[in-house]
């Protein structure tokens, strides 16, 4: 008796402090949840949930729209969405991949070096993530390669014209060449930016002299940048091609899908995620919302927003 009362404070104070943790956290997860559901339902026309904005998810493309990455931060899971069954795929768990990563392909990831030199502290090579092993591949960086007086030397195209598969992303600035057999001949595999060709700072737009080049030596490559910053993105079929200002049929100025065609926008820069495979869907995410904003407190409390599949018109 005299150890039970001798407890009471104790409890007390451990009851005081849950009765506080549950008055701060119930009602933050009440309207959580209030919130996420109601983004859920109120989706604009045309569109279906695939994620819902309760698990406060972030939607990332993938080339050829078979699959999309998704990071859902309320359980912190990262997978590739199967958009063909609905199959959660699992990936590497790679520290670079959130953060660094740009992927070419459903197998294939770009882990972003460091913009410094090897001779310089911080510096990262360039790899490329393989998600079927789990294994990284370094890329020869051909921006800190040997110059021929004082220029790019041009036999280093060689690397593009005997390569497999040919990456280009406006954004970053970047090619990424690999060879056919990749996973073995590593000394073939490089990442060339379009600094190296000493004409960056003449006006010239991000990965623009990169697509000179690529049509100059008539080789194919394939666009992963998905920001609609500098460059449209081709369905998977070439078929269709996504502009800021909204989806035409390739080569015309047929524009079938305007950009308010959600009912909500007025461009496809600020939703645009991916293409879907069968080119009958994009799929779309809306930039978060702040739930309180003042010009003195600032914004806080993040809206979160599901990932949705935008049905397109038939043609």
């Amino acid at each position: 008796m005299k150890k039970l009362k001798e407890n009471k404070p104790l409890q007390y104070l451990l009851g005081a402090i849950l009765f506080i943790l549950l008055s701060c956290y119930l009602p933050q997860q009440l309207l959580f949840w209030k919130l996420c559901t109601e983004q859920d339902q109120n989706i604009p026309p045309n569109t279906e949930v695939l994620v819902s904005a309760c698990k406060k998810p972030v939607a990332i493309g993938v080339p050829g729209g078979e699959v999309l990455f998704v990071y859902e931060g309320r359980a912190r899971n990262v997978y590739l969405l199967d958009l063909r069954t609905g199959e959660k795929r699992k990936v590497p768990n790679d520290p670079l991949l959130l953060e660094k990563g740009i992927f070419l392909s459903s197998e294939l990831v770009w882990l972003k070096g460091s913009l410094v030199g090897p001779s310089e502290s911080g510096y990262r090579p360039h790899y490329i993530l393989d998600l079927t092993n789990g294994e990284r591949y370094e890329l020869v960086n051909l921006t800190w390669s040997a110059l021929d007086d004082g220029k790019f030397d041009i036999k280093n195209y060689s690397y593009f014209q005997s390569a497999g598969q040919i990456f280009l992303h406006h954004s970053e600035n970047r090619i990424i060449a690999l060879d056919f057999n990749f996973r073995k001949k590593l000394d073939n595999n490089v990442v060339f930016s379009q600094s190296s060709l000493g004409t960056y700072s003449e006006g010239h737009i991000s990965g623009e002299l990169l697509e000179d080049l690529m049509k100059e030596l008539r080789l194919e490559y394939e666009i992963v940048d998905f920001s609609l910053d500098y460059s449209e993105i081709p369905s998977p079929t070439g078929k269709y091609v996504v502009h800021n200002d909204g989806i035409y049929l390739s080569g015309t100025n047929t524009r079938f899908v305007d950009p308010t065609y959600t009912g909500r926008k007025n461009n496809l820069k600020d939703y645009f995620k991916s293409w879907y495979y069968d080119e009958s869907a994009i799929v779309i995410q809306e930039v978060n919302t702040f739930l309180f904003t003042s010009p003195l407190a600032g914004s806080y409390y993040l809206i979160p927003t599901p990932i949705l599949k935008l049905h397109l018109p038939e043609q």
